[in-house]
């Protein structure tokens, strides 16, 4: 979401949440849970449909083509990153996209059974949604 930047009671919120990550040194805690995400996403790029994935930190993006050896897209009107993330609702897991790109920005105290699942879902969800 957004910030509402410049919002005084919003900006005091992020000051507090900053100092909360450095007393109990979230981002180095979250190390191990990025690896595995990084891992977990190197399983997508055999797939036909996966034309980039691309991650900083604990955040992703798996983008998807029609085609990878010609590098044709999806038509906008084929709404496969919508579809996808609907597949994924049948699994109880809520995901969104940005067109044919989906997002993946998991919640910091994800445990590492849910991100393998998670992952897993959308693994799943690509390969039923793209190969009708």
């Amino acid at each position: 979401g957004h910030s509402y930047t410049g919002n005084p009671l919003a900006c005091a919120s992020a000051i507090a949440n900053l100092n909360i990550f450095k007393k109990e040194k979230t981002l180095e805690k979250l190390q191990s849970k990025i690896k595995i995400l990084s891992g977990e996403l190197e399983k997508f790029k055999i797939l036909p449909w996966v034309g980039d994935i691309r991650q900083c930190g604990f955040i992703a993006g798996i983008e998807l083509i029609k085609d990878k050896n010609t590098k044709a897209l999806f038509k906008i009107t084929d709404k496969i990153g919508v579809k996808i993330c609907l597949e994924a609702r049948k699994h109880k897991l809520l995901i969104r996209p940005l067109g044919d790109i989906i997002v993946i920005v998991p919640p910091l105290a994800i445990e590492i059974s849910q991100l393998r699942y998670m992952l897993k879902v959308i693994y799943k969800s690509i390969v039923k949604v793209c190969s009708k």
